[in-house]
């Protein structure tokens, strides 16, 4: 008996200073270090000030009230034993005593050995109970670990897939890598910080996932689609993110997938969004162009997500600079002044300059596409 007090923090509070003294020597003799003090404001504050294992608490106090102060150290102190003592035996302040967290509740005069014993057992109990949290605490971080792993494990399979289908075919081969590639030298024109560009090139890497869902002899048609078709095709967007969505737990990513082929102007798919703010300029156009070519406008208001805007240059630029099978590559000239072109109507002011300024100043950039074919 005695055994777990060696090297605790108690603090014994009581207003009589014989009871206080005797348990004090009584616990020292045990190899605890003991504060004492008089009511609860001065327990408390002793608590503050250096820690405390276990409180030894007398429930009638001059000016305070022993089960208000078990209240306030169980709240702002929940890992401090608590044990309770009274020279009244009141089998209702007991069990509210008990409620509220005291480990045990003893009735004055005091039996010694008694006390220890019921020490001992409430400082068992905490030292079991700070074990378990810790193995709790333990097996939570090993569960967000390992689950970190099987996420990044299984993007790392699907950005493999990805990149698997397009070997198929040789039209879009590399495709995906190219425009994780331009997505990234804009982003970084833009002066995104390390991490956004990261998030920018997984979804780069990703954005097409969707036609996983979508029928091969729609995907490899030889030729202009009709509207059934690119109705069909439409919806790997939202496949993508569905895909995705279980694993992958950062929303602008998620968020890429899903909207990099919406326009600027608002008419683009799956939801019709649009840019930041439509300049009424890109509004007329887009009314004007509908008449033309008796399609509907947006009337959405939700904005695309900067990543998506970003894909979005990325993926024509790059789809305008290869071969498909309805068509030859058009040339880098060609497909940046097409870019210009859709500013402010397919395309977001912003990022296509930002590609413009990335292959004035370094035509790399551009021969990377060339070269990737």
């Amino acid at each position: 008996m005695g055994q777990t007090l060696v090297g605790t923090r108690i603090v014994v509070t009581d207003d009589e200073p014989m009871i206080r003294d005797i348990v004090a020597r009584k616990l020292a003799a045990q190899g605890a270090e003991c504060v004492t003090a008089v009511d609860g404001d001065t327990a408390k504050k002793a608590i503050a000030d250096g820690g405390a294992d276990l409180l030894l608490l007398d429930v009638r106090m001059p000016n305070c009230y022993g089960i208000d102060v078990l209240r306030d150290v169980r709240e702002a102190y929940p890992d401090v034993a608590v044990v309770m003592m009274t020279a009244v035996a009141d089998v209702k302040v007991a069990i509210e005593a008990l409620r509220l967290g005291a480990y045990d509740y003893i009735i004055k005069p005091v039996d010694l050995n008694l006390l220890l014993l019921s020490l001992d057992r409430a400082l068992e109990k905490r030292e079991l109970l700070l074990e378990n949290r810790g193995y709790q605490t333990y097996l939570e971080e090993r569960v967000r670990r390992q689950t970190e792993r099987l996420r990044g494990n299984f993007l790392n399979s699907v950005k493999s897939l990805a990149i698997a289908l397009e070997a198929k075919d040789r039209y879009t081969r590399g495709h995906s890598e190219r425009v994780a590639h331009l997505s990234v030298v804009i982003a970084r024109e833009l002066g995104f910080d390390a991490n956004r560009v990261e998030k920018i090139r997984t979804a780069g890497l990703i954005h097409d996932i969707g036609k996983i869902g979508v029928r091969e002899v729609v995907l490899n048609k030889q030729g202009p689609l009709d509207d059934d078709e690119f109705e069909h095709i439409k919806a790997h967007c939202a496949i993508g993110e569905e895909i995705l969505r279980p694993v992958v737990d950062d929303e602008e990513v998620l968020q890429t997938v899903r909207h990099h082929h919406e326009r600027y102007d608002g008419r683009g798919y799956p939801d019709g969004l649009a840019g930041e703010t439509i300049p009424e300029a890109a509004r007329i156009v887009a009314v004007a162009d509908s008449f033309v070519h008796g399609s509907e406008t947006s009337d959405a208001s939700g904005s695309i997500p900067e990543g998506a805007r970003i894909v979005a240059v990325a993926d024509a630029f790059d789809a305008m600079t290869s071969d498909r099978p309805y068509r030859a590559a058009a040339g880098l000239a060609v497909a940046l002044d097409e870019l210009e072109k859709q500013k402010g109507r397919q395309f977001d002011p912003r990022m296509v300059e930002a590609l413009l300024r990335a292959v004035e100043r370094d035509p790399s950039v551009a021969n990377h596409f060339q070269t990737a074919q």
